[in-house]
């Protein structure tokens, strides 16, 4: 990897798949949309986390 690389723009493929998909829900997004998602992920469940 060079070092003028910027990794947070590195592409990656996300897949979610459950019984009632009738394919899996599959997106290309960068790290740094990754790391966003994953935070709000994180709000999420702290706004449904029971005590």
């Amino acid at each position: 990897m060079h070092a003028d690389h910027d990794d947070a723009e590195y592409v990656l493929t996300v897949e979610l798949d459950w019984e009632d998909l009738d394919q899996p829900y599959t997106r290309q997004i960068t790290r740094r949309q990754l790391g966003q998602l994953l935070l709000q992920l994180d709000d999420m469940a702290d706004d449904t986390a029971t005590d």
